[in-house]
């Protein structure tokens, strides 16, 4: 089984508009509401491309009743602790005219210690038949920084591979852990480095530096529509066109989903690669979460641009 954690999902609102201008009302020519956060995004994906997961987390409220009923028309497997409160929205917008794409994300319900003590049990009974998890996001009020880097070492200790896409103190708690995939924001490591990650050179280094904490796989940003790859085969550069690309709103995500059916698959690490920034580039290439097909995504197998950088 495939597991997803998201500690803070949240319902995503997207709305395309004409163009944005602050200080009026503006009618959307188009919207869509969907469940979101990291590691739901990634089980939404892994079921587009026909792969089952359970998602956990923490749920609250109505919003978090509307999430587990998302959820279950994919016919994932859910396994939250419900808490008081409720569960966040967030609205990202859409500017047509002037391409620009706006987030507004909320904090979340507070997480007591007595539901993290709850999370904790579920998710240690939950990895006895777990072969994957896949952990990110932001956290919720009163979850500990150091959250990512436990739920890695539990399941280093069950030798289950691990997967982590976070920022801030979170995502450097998981890399003292170890976990088997990360995917670094170069921003947020550039800040904690003090060193600029705007070129290739620096940004090689970075990455190559967490192979000694038993990191397999690390992908890092680079500029808008590339990405840099550590791989056990060596580090990749992968290219995108930027000109067909409408919204990048869960690009992210799905670059890891595609990782992470390439790893399932047993697929080289430069067709992995080439498979998970064409899951990317197709999610990218339209507006609303999620791929078209995977006949869709391998439509851009040949498009990606690869370069061997050592």
């Amino acid at each position: 089984m495939i597991l997803t954690v998201t500690l803070n999902p949240a319902v995503d609102e997207e709305y395309i508009v004409p163009e944005l201008r602050p200080g009026g009302w503006i009618r959307a020519g188009k919207s869509s509401r969907t469940a979101g956060g990291k590691g739901i995004n990634v089980s939404t994906l892994l079921a587009q491309f026909g792969f089952s997961s359970t998602a956990m987390g923490f749920l609250a409220g109505f919003n978090g009743e509307y999430i587990r009923h998302a959820l279950s028309a994919f016919r994932i497997t859910t396994n939250f602790v419900h808490v008081p409160g409720e569960t966040r929205t967030n609205v990202y917008i859409i500017d047509e005219t002037g391409h620009v794409e706006t987030g507004i994300s909320e904090h979340g319900p507070e997480i007591s210690p007595e539901a993290m003590e709850r999370f904790r049990k579920v998710y240690s009974r939950i990895l006895q038949r777990t072969r994957m998890v896949i952990m990110g996001g932001s956290l919720p009020p009163g979850a500990p920084e150091g959250i990512f880097g436990e739920l890695v070492s539990l399941a280093r200790e069950k030798g289950i591979p691990t997967v982590v896409d976070a920022v801030g103190p979170p995502l450097m708690a998981a890399l003292d852990a170890g976990p088997t995939m990360v995917k670094i924001d170069h921003r947020f490591m550039s800040r904690v480095m003090g060193t600029s990650l705007t070129s290739l050179d620096n940004l090689i280094e970075v990455v190559s530096s967490l192979h000694g904490k038993g990191v397999e796989w690390a992908i890092a940003s680079y500029r808008t529509y590339g990405d840099v790859f550590f791989s056990p085969a060596g580090i990749y550069l992968a290219l995108a066109d930027r000109k067909s690309v409408r919204s990048i709103f869960s690009a992210s995500d799905a670059l890891l989903a595609g990782l992470v059916v390439a790893r399932e698959e047993g697929m080289s690490p430069e067709d992995s690669i080439r498979f998970s920034m064409a899951s990317a580039w197709e999610c990218a290439a339209h507006t609303g979460k999620g791929i078209r097909s995977r006949e869709a995504v391998e439509e851009y197998l040949p498009l990606v641009e690869l370069e061997r950088l050592a």
